[in-house]
């Protein structure tokens, strides 16, 4: 048998008894058994010797017992197996501070330019926008005399609303979507 036949083998007979754990928490125990698995063969072979695959799997144990280890460590706070890491609560270096900053940089974002749109419709030549030096600098604001200020670097109209709508929808949908799949791989974490 191979040794990616073992490996294999020893996971899904391990899967088996994580059946009482949600898919996400089993999901997450599997790869940390099978990172646990190849980091320790990547050891062996940068000491230059050959990887002993089966030496790894015995040295974990029977799947059962490292299974029940690993049911009891999430379900009951219990430690984890000896030789693991805990699984963290906050996984992948996030934080609620870059949660929190996320929500309110794509909201606040997004707020503003449906604001910008609304206040376009009120005053439609009172918004404007300014673009400088072939396109590479572009500003955004309120008119105090929108007669003079007619250039060609001004750009004013109706125009500017739907613009703003779209692109405040985009930008938070975007942020939902980023916002959810932040809490999805944060498995345990709730930031709310």
């Amino acid at each position: 048998m191979s040794g990616r036949e073992q490996i294999s083998n020893y996971l899904k007979s391990f899967n088996r008894y994580l059946a009482s754990l949600s898919s996400e928490d089993a999901a997450e125990v599997i790869k940390e058994i099978e990172s646990h698995i190849y980091d320790a063969i990547d050891q062996q072979e940068m000491a230059g010797k050959d990887a002993d695959i089966e030496g790894i799997l015995a040295g974990l144990g029977a799947p059962r017992v490292l299974a029940e280890n690993y049911v009891s460590h999430i379900q009951q706070g219990t430690p984890p197996p000896k030789g693991f890491r805990p699984l963290a609560s906050v996984t992948k270096g996030l934080s609620k501070t870059l949660y929190w900053g996320m929500l309110a940089f794509g909201y606040g974002t997004g707020l503003a330019l449906a604001l910008l749109a609304f206040a376009n419709l009120l005053l439609p030549n009172g918004i404007a926008f300014w673009v400088e030096a072939e396109g590479n600098s572009v500003a955004i604001g309120f008119l105090s005399n929108p007669i003079l200020a007619n250039s060609d670097a001004t750009i004013t109209g109706f125009w500017i609303t739907p613009v703003a709508l779209v692109s405040a929808y985009a930008i938070s949908l975007l942020t939902y979507r980023i916002l959810a799949l932040l809490k999805r791989f944060a498995i345990g974490y709730q930031y709310a």
